[in-house]
């Protein structure tokens, strides 16, 4: 259709052309006749107030989700600005300068490295500007009206827990250092840091919080001497190799990787659930070579584990329970964060604003064949979860593939 429409396009211009080269006469508009109201050149600017959203990158499904809410949410009302910094901090500081000097309504800021943007997110409250920061504390709350707290190091931290489990219900007699484990982890900023440091907790005996300090089972922090045991420790784990690859590609080819120097590897913690389903991915294929060929035998003695249910991570953790994946099990931020960020940034605009909101985390695991989700007591520290499972519901069709449509959590 495009074709066409062009192609009668340059036939227009070539006749007009021709008939001017040739000297014919333009027809005369009757003076009864109105003559046409030409287009403006340029749309008016739109008179609404701005919603900046400040986004570390648009490679992923819930970068994509949060661009989307804010669309449909919000757009009617406001004129909504996406802003992608392209995993570049720098980059996001001078979007931020820019949303500020464009005297914007509202800032929505999910850093790329929160604490290099605190000079510009003061300076954009100065102004006037609501900042709402999601993601990470950046460490001055002089920098937001309000964020959305996600702990990482405890999100990683029950990830190994979940692992852990795993392990002792897998490998119930196995020997010290004997389940050999792989680490998909992140260096993106400090959050995913701090993140891959909560999944390297399975192979830390003792309690410890970001910083390293041993601490109690209220999160206190103790001498040595009191040191704690830490109940997502396995001494049956011994970590092999820990590499980072964050979405569904470079978890699939680091898994390759790893299956060649280390076909032994029985658990994968993954820095993302979108990463953790391409490990996945690696392990069945490598199955898939049939015995004598591959260097896996029983996809029941196989797991990896994750962070995040944004997308395709609940269907693929409920099909673990037929081995279709070996993707057992996720954290999950807050439900649905994406409806969360929705409501919160729906009452910050009519005037309620709470300076902190901690993220609720649960674990996603399948149990008795069924997908299940056991909630996290607290979301400041480290403790054994208490609560009840209750099933997860998935909405909508399978997904079609890593990057296609998904399922979502009922919330």
């Amino acid at each position: 259709m495009k074709k066409t429409m062009s192609s009668g396009l340059a036939i227009l211009v070539i006749a007009t052309f021709v008939l001017t080269a040739c000297g014919a006469k333009p027809t005369v508009v009757p003076a009864t006749a109105k003559p046409a109201t030409a287009a403006p050149a340029t749309a008016a600017p739109s008179t609404k107030p701005i919603i900046a959203v400040c986004l570390p990158a648009l490679d992923n499904p819930l970068m994509l989700d949060i661009e989307n809410t804010f669309k449909t949410g919000f757009g009617d009302t406001y004129d909504i600005q996406v802003a992608s910094a392209d995993g570049n901090a720098n980059t996001q500081a001078t979007q931020v300068q820019n949303f500020t000097a464009m005297k914007v309504k509202f800032m929505f800021v999910m850093a790329v490295e929160s604490s290099s943007l605190v000079p510009n997110l003061i300076a954009a409250r100065q102004a006037g500007i609501i900042v709402l920061v999601a993601g990470g504390d950046p460490g001055n709350p002089d920098a937001y009206d309000t964020v959305m707290n996600t702990n990482q190091f405890l999100a990683g931290w029950y990830e190994a827990y979940m692992a852990k489990q795993w392990v002792d219900h897998t490998y119930p007699d196995a020997a010290d250092n004997s389940v050999v484990t792989a680490i998909l982890t992140s260096s993106l900023n400090p959050e995913a840091v701090n993140r891959s440091n909560g999944m390297k907790m399975i192979a830390n005996p003792y309690m410890q919080d970001v910083n390293g300090k041993y601490i109690d089972l209220n999160g206190k922090q103790v001498a040595d001497a009191d040191k704690v045991a830490n109940p997502a420790y396995s001494s049956k784990v011994k970590v092999v190799q820990a590499v980072d690859a964050e979405m569904f590609q470079a978890g699939q080819t680091a898994m390759q990787n790893i299956l060649t120097t280390n076909p032994n590897v029985k658990l994968v913690l993954a820095y993302a659930g979108d990463g953790g389903m391409g490990a996945s991915q690696a392990i069945l294929d490598e199955y898939a070579k049939g015995p004598g060929i591959s260097a896996i035998t029983d996809l029941n003695k196989v797991a990896v584990f994750g962070v995040g249910m944004i997308g395709a991570e609940g269907q693929a953790v409920q099909d673990s329970a037929t081995n279709k994946t070996v993707f057992r099990g996720t954290v999950r931020f807050g439900g649905d964060l994406v409806a969360r960020t929705k409501d919160i940034v729906g009452k910050m605009l009519n005037g309620q604003i709470t300076k902190v909101i901690y993220d609720p985390l649960d674990m996603v695991t399948i149990i008795n064949g069924n997908l299940m989700s056991t909630p996290i007591d607290s979301t400041e520290y480290f403790t054994i979860p208490t609560g009840q499972p209750v099933p997860v519901v998935l909405m909508g069709p399978p997904p079609a593939g890593a990057g296609g449509p998904a399922p979502t959590a009922a919330p």
